[in-house]
């Protein structure tokens, strides 16, 4: 697996659950992730510190993820940012304009991925690992699943002493 060590990604979102959970799945997946409210906050950021990709709300106030998006493309060092579009509204009157819009600019110079809401973790992280160009991750099983939980679950309430016991045993392998 292709580390994403030193990869950052920018999401923007106007809904401070969406923003927190999408933050959190990247996170948990190793990248490093920079957040923003609308368009404008997106800007700021991205001159903070230039993002290896851009997870986009399209519906947001002050400044929508089309504008944005278009404002950037102005831009020669931030055009080829590729942008994964995560919206709820590729279907309707708030946004299908937009999302048909952004779709038009899809090209080799201007790679777009686009995600319908709700979107499920492993989804999201394996497009977001295509636009950094990465292979995907395997989709891990079930039993899988909730084995990582119930040992996340209970390093959680574990003591610093029974951590390092527990560390100890996994690199010992």
């Amino acid at each position: 697996m292709e580390d994403v060590r030193g990869k950052t990604v920018l999401v923007v979102d106007d809904e401070p659950n969406v923003r927190m959970y999408l933050q959190t799945v990247l996170e948990d997946a190793g990248l490093d992730v920079q957040t923003a409210a609308n368009g404008h906050q997106a800007l700021d950021r991205m001159t903070e510190k230039k993002p290896d990709v851009i997870s986009l709300d399209l519906v947001m106030p002050k400044m929508s993820g089309l504008n944005f998006f278009k404002y950037i493309q102005k831009n020669k060092d931030r055009a080829g940012i590729p942008v994964v579009v995560v919206t709820a509204h590729a279907r309707d009157e708030l946004g299908s304009e937009d999302f048909e819009q952004i779709e038009r600019f899809k090209s080799d110079e201007c790679r777009i991925f686009t995600l319908e809401k709700p979107v499920d973790a492993p989804t999201y992280v394996n497009t977001i690992r295509q636009a950094l160009e990465l292979e995907p991750l395997a989709a891990e099983s079930e039993e899988g699943t909730s084995l990582r939980v119930e040992v996340t679950d209970a390093i959680r309430g574990a003591d610093q002493e029974t951590l390092k016991k527990a560390l100890k045993i996994l690199k010992d392998g």
